[in-house]
């Protein structure tokens, strides 16, 4: 049985993160100032260096949310280890910082609708969720009284999402990406079919955590529970199937993402005008 000393990771200077606090702020909005910056540094820096800085934020959000995971292992937190199929960080934000990567780095081998789709993924439902879980659902455990921030668990869960939040917006404003107003659509038709993957995931991950003696369901994206999400328990108790009371979120989702789209979308429309413009001109000049 491992027996590792990880006080250090506990016994640090208080600094309380609650919701809408001073900290709290300071914590949201440092990550789009961030992605401001980054944009600034590296608009006309070359494609190789914009991606070798978008890898190292990648790595260190993978790393800040696997590192969480293995020090409750360790630890054996809240017996972690006897659940360890259920526990395992593939939430919908914990998961994103092993799709970023793949699909980042899979984007010039993919045919265009899959890297819509991929892309779009991150863009639509990653960075939205991401902002969802700091603004709306953060739990209680990592947002409250008494909740300290230098706390590693705490500290990661800020940083995780905080990245997962604007990396697709860099990816889009990098030349990574270009949001398209049909990609809102092909990414509900993704996002789809990764909820019904992840239903296996889950059915099969239940399996094999009570195999090991655990007790906990693998309920990551949550399809099988609502578990304690407002808006999912008000669907899941009208719909009591499974994955399918989640259905109805699309008529709260693509708003969302339409708005989330409108920055992009009216540049588009403004050198779509200008352009019209400009050729016009052009043929009443000739």
């Amino acid at each position: 049985m491992l027996n590792v000393n990880l006080n250090f990771l506990f016994e640090l200077p208080l600094v309380e993160i609650k919701l809408y606090n001073f900290v709290y702020f300071i914590v949201l909005f440092s990550f789009p100032a961030l992605a401001v910056a980054s944009y600034f540094i590296f608009r006309k820096r070359s494609e190789k260096a914009k991606s070798i800085y978008l890898w190292c934020l990648l790595a260190i959000a993978f790393f800040a949310t696997w590192i969480t995971f293995i020090v409750a292992l360790i630890t054996d937190d809240n017996n972690q280890r006897i659940n360890f199929f259920a526990r395992l960080p593939l939430h919908m934000c914990s998961i994103n910082v092993i799709l970023y990567p793949l699909f980042f780095g899979l984007r010039n081998k993919m045919p265009k609708l899959l890297k819509s789709a991929t892309f779009g993924y991150m863009f639509f439902m990653g960075s939205v969720g991401a902002v969802a879980a700091m603004v709306i659902s953060a739990p209680g455990d990592c947002a409250g009284d008494g909740i300290n921030l230098l706390r590693y668990n705490v500290f990661s869960y800020w940083l995780k999402h905080g990245l997962i939040f604007i990396l697709p917006i860099m990816f889009a404003v990098l030349g990574f990406y270009r949001p398209k107003f049909k990609d809102i659509f092909i990414t509900l038709a993704f996002v789809f079919c990764f909820l019904v993957l992840m239903e296996g995931v889950n059915l099969l991950f239940s399996w094999l955590n009570h195999l090991i003696g655990g007790a906990e369901i693998a309920n990551f994206f949550y399809t099988r529970s609502s578990e304690g999400i407002p808006i999912l328990k008000q669907l899941q108790d009208l719909i009591k199937l499974e994955l399918v009371y989640m259905f109805p979120l699309i008529f709260i989702i693509v708003p969302v993402f339409m708005i989330y789209y409108l920055p992009f979308g009216i540049i588009d429309l403004t050198k779509y005008i200008k352009a019209k413009k400009n050729k016009s001109n052009q043929v009443n000049q000739a």
